[in-house]
C-alpha cells in the first residue's frame, strides 16, 4: 500500500475580531467559487478595504500572494457570519462527497474547516454557532467512516498552536477514528451522535480565563476549581444548543474521569467510567502530549505513546490503547 506521508498543518493564531468585523481563514475558501458575502481585507490599524465582492468570483492570483505573504485571514462583518458558515458547510459537504478530489485534499479541506468552525463556537459560544458546529463535523465524521485513507491524512496532521478549537478537532478526529475501530463501521447513527461529544468535549473552556488557560505554572486551589468547572460548563452549554445527546453528555461530563478516583468533576472509579469517556481521553492525553503548551513542549508521537502506556493507561484502557497506536502505523 502506498506510504501515507505525514502532514504538517502549520496553523497561524487568527486575529481577535474587532467591533462587528470577524476574521476568516483565507485557506477555507475555494478561489474557484462566488464569495458568499463580500470580504475585507485589513489595512493599518484599522482601516479594512474590499477585497472579494459577494456573488463574484475570488481572485485566486491575488489570494494566492497573500498567503504567500502569511496573511492568512480576511474579515467579514457580523450580520454576515450566518451566510458564510453555510457558504463553508456546503462548499465541505461537496468536497467530502466529489469522488474526483483525493482523500488528501478532502482531508486538508475538512480539519481546515472543522478548526474554523469551531473558532468561531469557542470565541462566540451561543447557540447558534454551536449548532453550526455541528452542522460541519457531520460531514467530517461521514469522511472519516467512509474513506480509509482520508482518515489516515488526517490522523497523521499535524497542527503546531495551542488553542482550544485546534485542540478539540484533533481530539475529535481521533475520538471518532477510534470509536470507528472499536464500534465497528456499520455503527454512522452512533457515530453521528458521540462526534459533538468528541469534538465540542472542551467547550467549557471559553468560560475560563484565558490567563488561567494558558498559564505556564502551577494553578493555585482557586485556579483549579474555576479549570475542573468545564466538563459541567460544557454540559449546559451543550444543552443550551440542543446538541446533548446521551453519548454526549457522556464525553462531556466525564473526559477528566481516572480509575483511581482522583479525576473531575464527579471523581468516577474504574468501570462507573464509560467507554465513551475513555475514547476522548486516549484522545485528549495524546493531543496534549503532541501539541506546543504553554507548559511544555511537544513531545514525538513515540514518546507521547511512551508516557501514555506508563502513565496514563489503565487494564480497562489496554484495548483502547491497543488500536489507539494502531491508528498511527502507515
Amino acid at each position: 500500500m502506498e506510504q501515507v506521508q505525514k502532514i504538517e498543518n502549520k496553523v497561524s493564531l487568527p486575529p481577535a475580531p474587532e467591533g462587528g468585523w470577524f476574521p476568516v481563514d483565507l485557506r477555507c475558501i475555494d478561489p474557484e467559487r462566488f464569495a458568499p458575502c463580500d470580504l475585507y481585507r485589513k489595512t493599518g490599524q484599522s482601516g479594512f478595504v474590499l477585497f472579494s465582492q459577494k456573488n463574484l468570483p475570488l481572485d485566486r492570483s491575488t489570494r494566492d500572494r497573500l498567503l504567500a505573504k502569511g496573511l492568512y485571514y480576511l474579515y467579514i462583518q457580523y450580520d454576515d457570519s450566518s451566510v458564510y458558515f453555510d457558504f463553508m458547510k456546503n462548499a465541505l459537504i461537496e468536497v467530502v462527497r466529489d469522488p474526483n478530489t483525493s482523500s488528501e485534499k478532502k482531508a486538508l479541506a475538512v480539519h481546515a474547516s472543522c478548526r474554523e468552525i469551531l473558532r468561531w463556537a469557542f470565541e462566540e459560544p451561543r447557540a447558534p454557532f454551536v449548532r453550526k458546529a455541528h452542522e460541519v463535523i457531520l460531514p467530517t465524521i461521514s469522511l472519516i467512516m467512509h474513506d480509509d485513507r482520508a482518515t489516515k491524512h488526517l490522523i497523521h496532521m499535524t497542527a503546531y498552536d495551542h488553542s482550544t478549537y485546534t485542540h478539540c478537532t484533533n481530539v475529535g478526529i481521533y475520538g471518532v477514528a477510534l470509536a470507528k475501530i472499536f464500534y465497528g463501521t456499520g455503527s454512522m447513527k452512533k457515530m453521528e451522535s458521540l462526534g459533538p461529544g468528541f469534538f465540542l468535549h472542551d467547550l467549557g473552556k471559553c468560560r475560563i480565563p484565558i490567563e488561567i488557560l494558558n498559564k505556564s505554572g502551577a494553578l493555585t486551589p482557586e485556579e483549579r476549581q474555576i479549570v475542573n468547572r468545564h466538563p459541567d460548563d460544557g454540559r449546559i452549554m451543550l444543552a443550551d444548543s440542543g446538541l446533548l445527546t446521551d453519548e454526549a453528555k457522556i464525553i462531556t461530563g466525564q473526559h477528566h474521569e481516572r480509575d483511581d478516583g482522583m479525576g473531575y468533576p464527579l471523581g468516577l472509579k474504574e468501570n462507573d467510567i464509560h467507554p465513551y469517556a475513555r475514547i476522548c481521553r486516549l484522545a485528549d492525553v495524546y493531543e496534549a502530549l503532541t501539541a506546543d503548551r504553554p507548559y511544555h513542549n511537544r513531545h514525538s508521537t513515540f514518546n507521547a505513546f511512551k508516557i501514555m502506556h506508563k502513565h496514563f493507561t489503565s487494564d480497562l484502557d489496554r484495548k483502547l490503547f491497543e488500536i489507539f497506536v494502531q491508528l498511527f502505523s502507515a
